[in-house]
């Protein structure tokens, strides 16, 4: 009998938890044992879309909004983690130790039927159920891949196919810009004062996407296209013991202006003074933004049933040194993961819709806000 994902059998609830409480362990784990984000960094192309396994912590995301031959709109989000627990390995270690653990989220959302849907697999990093390759990008978690499919000088594809719940996603994505590098050192984004505080971060906003959206149970299949943004982190020591949660924007806007915000919030109520974003014009020019150079303000709030969680659910966002104003709203409410099977932090992940104007001109968008630590405190170490 083959081993099947992880929510169908018994045995891979036990594994669940067993990754759950390898993560609490994580949190006694000292990030010095670990490379770190502390210097600069010459990025090489296609290499670092892959694996980076001397640093604690990485992530490949995805997020975007897809349509159908009738114009339904659909958004998705498609997560890989991997964390490393160990930094030495014994040349005499058991093939069973676990060293790194993968995680992976996905979401649709499906707005003509104002529905969301969520799932979420873990494993250890072993051959066929879970690995990230260093030479580029292909990373796996059980049937859910991100991988490389072509590299020219003209032209680089990526093919992703992942499972929420009955849907299975299918999409080839071409990279139609330059990887954007964040930071006020391009590629290394603070998250706070202290040394090594930081992440290697870049993304590549307007992936063009095409694919398929598939129920498994009817085997009816929808022809889909539209635009990704990818966003690529890796890091050892990001958040510290003092700051509770973040709220992340990002949006490739339709006068061909890239926009990415981060406010990371401190248990005073305060701001990190390290917050920041990355904003790249149309005419292809990169502007680091500093707190101050932005400003949210929350209009309105939404209330978890499920987990009690209070979100903003509403915003108006400035950006007055580049002129724009954006209202910032959710398609539907309630793109809320509740990840108790995997990393244990409920959080909101929603495509939003971006409307305003820059110079005068209106503008708008479809782009993605993540919500971390309204649903209880985000733990440090995890």
């Amino acid at each position: 009998m083959k081993l099947r994902l992880f929510n169908e059998y018994p045995i891979q609830r036990y594994f669940i938890f067993s990754f759950i409480v390898l993560l609490n362990l994580m949190s006694n784990v000292d990030a010095q044992d670990f490379k770190r984000a502390d210097r600069p960094r010459e990025f090489n192309f296609p290499q670092d879309d892959g694996n980076h396994p001397e640093y604690k912590t990485e992530w490949w995301y995805l997020t975007g909004n897809l349509k159908d031959s009738k114009g339904n709109l659909y958004g998705i989000q498609a997560t890989w983690f991997r964390s490393l627990l160990s930094k030495l390995k014994s040349p005499r270690q058991s093939p069973l130790a676990v060293q790194d653990v993968f995680f992976f989220h996905g979401a649709l959302t499906d707005v003509s039927q104002k529905e969301f849907s969520f799932d979420q697999r873990s494993s250890r990093k072993a051959k066929g159920w879970a690995h990230s390759d260093s030479e580029n990008l292909n990373v796996k978690i059980w049937g859910d891949t991100l991988k490389q499919i072509e590299n020219t000088s003209q032209e680089t594809k990526w093919e992703i196919k992942f499972r929420v719940k009955q849907k299975l996603i299918q999409l080839t994505l071409t990279a139609t810009t330059e990887p954007l590098l964040h930071g006020e050192i391009p590629g290394l984004s603070q998250k706070g004062s202290a040394e090594g505080q930081a992440s290697y971060y870049y993304s590549r906003p307007r992936l063009q996407a095409r694919g398929t959206i598939k129920d498994r149970v009817s085997g009816k299949e929808v022809v889909v296209d539209g635009s990704l943004w990818f966003d690529h982190e890796f890091g050892s020591n990001q958040l510290s013991k003092d700051q509770v949660g973040w709220d992340w924007f990002s949006v490739p806007l339709d006068d061909g202006t890239d926009l990415m915000l981060y406010l990371i919030r401190k248990k005073d109520g305060t701001l990190e003074a390290k917050s920041s974003g990355t904003i790249r014009l149309p005419d292809g020019k990169r502007h680091h933004l500093v707190k101050d150079d932005f400003k949210v303000e929350v209009l309105q709030t939404w209330t978890s049933p499920e987990s009690g969680g209070i979100y903003p659910s509403k915003w108006k966002l400035r950006v007055p040194k580049h002129n724009i104003e954006l209202e910032v709203e959710p398609v539907i409410s309630g793109q809320e993961l509740l990840t108790q099977g995997t990393t244990g932090v409920n959080y909101f992940e929603g495509l939003c819709r971006f409307t305003g104007k820059r110079n005068t001109k209106a503008i708008t968008g479809y782009g993605y806000v993540e919500l971390v630590g309204y649903a209880g405190e985000f733990v440090y170490g995890l």
